[in-house]
């Protein structure tokens, strides 16, 4: 029924890179050529399933390394084959052979169309830049544990294809052996599987009794009429030809690559947050995005919410000849995977042109990037070594640990800050405070100023299901200092006691020791608390993005006393949700929360003024839900990902056009402020 010059064909559990249609289609310029594909990866995305595959008359395939033309001719005994996953055939091809084989179910039905195209004196073109990713879904011949559950239609077609396309080369007796060896390789699979429990007694006598019909029926239907379809039929099957939506149709798609060590899901810091929905959101608008990441398990590329995500495999690099560093040596596991991470982009934008690329600061992930000044890069400003050895008293005395890593880090920060083409600040205070603690000017035509934002997860919640008289106040983070757990917990008992209806959830991973290798729960639960206050005092650990939404919709009041945050994207997620926010006066807290307004600002550390403004707000709940419909207001005007997803595209619009040659040049040339 198309009505294209092409018919291409995908599986619904395969993904195609973006050129994939454009690259099949440069072949079909010649007019022998009857079909084109190319290469297909497996499950990983790392491994190929199939490169240059061709296919004997008896339907058994040999992948190669090199491609092999000499066996296109009609009736070869061999003959290049595509991958039903990623092919495509000319329609005036497809109309002369008479169309698909209808008595093929989900096997062999495109081997049998490359055969027959073959034998009609066509080109079949295998191309080594069309690339499908193939994930293995189930189907109705396998279940979710790619365990095969119907044989049938393995063994049938088979037989059957070598009635149709082996008799030049095979007798009837060699067509119908392939069918029995099969059944004989299958017969000693289902037997080990009965074994191990995967098939039962049930399943083994079905696959026999599959395995005798579908040699039986294989061979019938092989000396019958085929099921092509007339070609009368199919030339009164035009239809109008409907050209394809393009998801961006204006501006320029670009190429954006985001390193990160951690990425969800099971990592939901707040980098992995912030870049997971950076990621999302870019690649919502049509840019081509990908994120590359440590490997968790196994090395893999997957497409995961519009976005290619590259768990890596970290190897060793040997480390510069001389440091960049003044009198430090870059740690090697730091510039291990700097290193890896720039090999892997190098290799991706062999494929397609990198318009940028992306790093957070945090554990100067950019090193290898700025040293090599290939890419343009920008890097993302966090909170600071300094900053985290704040909180962290024992690594800070630790005179071995600070030569070999605290004081290395801090000085790679520095070079990273100094010789970065452009900076992301997400907030004014993080580019003073690093300049007041390193001791170094940042010039402003280097820095870019966007807050972070985040899609907006109030929407299509299900309202609360809350039907007691508590009022909920929740605290996210991890349990250490610098989030100022040790705040919130000094006063807690006496709110408690003060109010019989508050209950404080606690929501981050606590199990994070202490100088005095405690834990903040410990130390708390192991307080003479009255039951009725211990109990209103709920540790829940860390927990899964859709329970975190819960929390925030069903909290009252949202607390994060942190004593430094570079911005908090636990601000954003409690204000999305209409709640009030507690936070310091420290770092970006100014820049998101408005004291007085959407929520109050204390001091660092200031127990007594927590206490208070928590009272206020217990005693006052009109107030609280005020200030909660001006923090909604708040976050839809400034913070929604939209905000700092076009703050981006215009830094890349303005200062790095793809027609550029000379990009990071331009970059550190041309770089301004942007204040959003």
């Amino acid at each position: 029924m198309s009505n294209g010059d092409v018919v291409a064909f995908i599986d619904d559990d395969s993904v195609p890179e973006p050129e994939w249609l454009a690259d099949l289609a440069k072949s079909y310029t010649d007019d022998s050529v009857g079909a084109v594909g190319g290469f297909v990866y497996d499950h990983t995305g790392i491994e190929f399933q199939a490169r240059y595959v061709t296919t004997n008359r008896r339907a058994y395939a040999s992948d190669w390394d090199v491609p092999t033309p000499h066996l296109n001719f009609p009736f070869s005994l061999d003959v290049p084959h595509l991958l039903g996953t990623n092919c495509s055939f000319s329609r005036k091809a497809l109309l002369k052979i008479g169309g698909f084989d209808e008595e093929y179910e989900y096997f062999l039905d495109e081997t049998d169309v490359c055969c027959r195209i073959n034998d009609a004196g066509y080109t079949i073109v295998q191309r080594p830049d069309a690339f499908v990713h193939h994930k293995y879904a189930p189907s109705h011949l396998r279940d979710e544990k790619k365990i095969t559950k119907n044989w049938y239609p393995l063994i049938k077609n088979r037989v059957y294809f070598g009635m149709r396309n082996g008799l030049y080369h095979h007798t009837v007796a060699d067509t119908v052996q392939a069918g029995i060896d099969d059944v004989k390789s299958w017969t000693k699979s289902v037997e080990w599987g009965e074994s191990e429990g995967i098939y039962t007694k049930d399943d083994v006598e079905r696959f026999l009794a599959q395995a005798d019909k579908a040699i039986v029926d294989g061979l019938t239907r092989g000396t019958q009429p085929a099921k092509y379809l007339r070609k009368e039929t199919l030339e009164k099957c035009h239809s109008k030809f409907l050209q394809y939506p393009r998801l961006y149709p204006s501006g320029t798609r670009r190429v954006i690559c985001f390193v990160t060590q951690d990425y969800p899901p099971g990592q939901n810091g707040g980098i992995a947050r912030n870049i997971a929905q950076f990621a999302r959101s870019l690649a919502a608008l049509g840019h081509y995005v990908h994120v590359f990441t440590k490997m968790r398990i196994a090395p893999a590329v997957d497409y995961e919410d519009g976005v290619w995500v590259h768990r890596v495999a970290i190897n060793h690099h040997e480390p510069p000849l001389v440091s960049p560093l003044a009198d430090c040596n870059i740690p090697q596991h730091i510039w291990d995977y700097s290193q890896t991470m720039l090999q892997e982009i190098r290799d991706l934008n062999e494929k397609r042109k990198i318009d940028v690329v992306y790093c957070p600061l945090w554990d100067c992930e950019p090193i290898a990037f700025v040293l090599d000044s290939t890419f343009p890069l920008i890097v993302a400003l966090q909170t600071t070594m300094s900053f985290w050895l704040d909180s962290q008293p024992l690594k800070a005395i630790d005179t071995e640990w600070m030569r070999a890593y605290g004081h290395p880090i801090m000085e790679m920060e520095k070079f990273i800050i100094s010789h970065t083409p452009l900076l992301h600040a997400n907030s004014h205070a993080i580019v003073r405070d690093i300049e007041k603690r390193y001791k170094i000017q940042i010039p402003q035509n280097r820095v870019y100023y966007s807050p972070h934002g985040l899609e907006d997860w109030a929407a299509g919640m299900p309202p609360s299901d809350r039907n007691d008289e508590a009022f909920r106040l929740l605290f996210v983070g991890r349990l250490e200092s610098r989030k100022g757990i040790d705040v919130l917990l000094k006063i807690v008992p006496e709110i408690l006691h003060d109010f019989p209806n508050a209950i404080l959830d606690i929501v981050g991973d606590d199990t994070i020791l202490r100088p005095d290798m405690m834990t903040y729960k410990e130390e708390f639960l192991a307080l003479e608390l009255p039951v009725d206050i211990r109990d209103r005092v709920i540790f829940h650990g860390r927990v899964e993005e859709y329970e975190l939404k819960q929390f925030y919709r069903d909290c009252d009041v949202f607390i994060a006393p942190s004593r430094y945050e570079s911005f908090g994207l636990v601000f954003l997620e409690a204000m999305m949700f209409g709640k009030p926010v507690i936070g310091c006066d420290a770092g970006g807290g100014p820049e998101v929360v408005t004291d007085g307004v959407s929520g109050f600002l204390i001091k660092p550390g200031d127990s007594e003024g927590l206490r208070s403004t928590l009272e206020y707000l217990l005693r006052n709940p009109d107030a609280c839900k005020k200030m909660g419909t001006q923090a909604r207001k708040d976050y839809v005007n400034r913070f929604t990902d939209q905000v700092m997803v076009s703050d981006l595209i215009k830094i890349l619009d303005d200062y790095v056009p793809t027609s550029s040659p000379d990009k990071q040049s331009m970059l550190t040339e041309s770089s301004k402020v942007v204040h959003s």
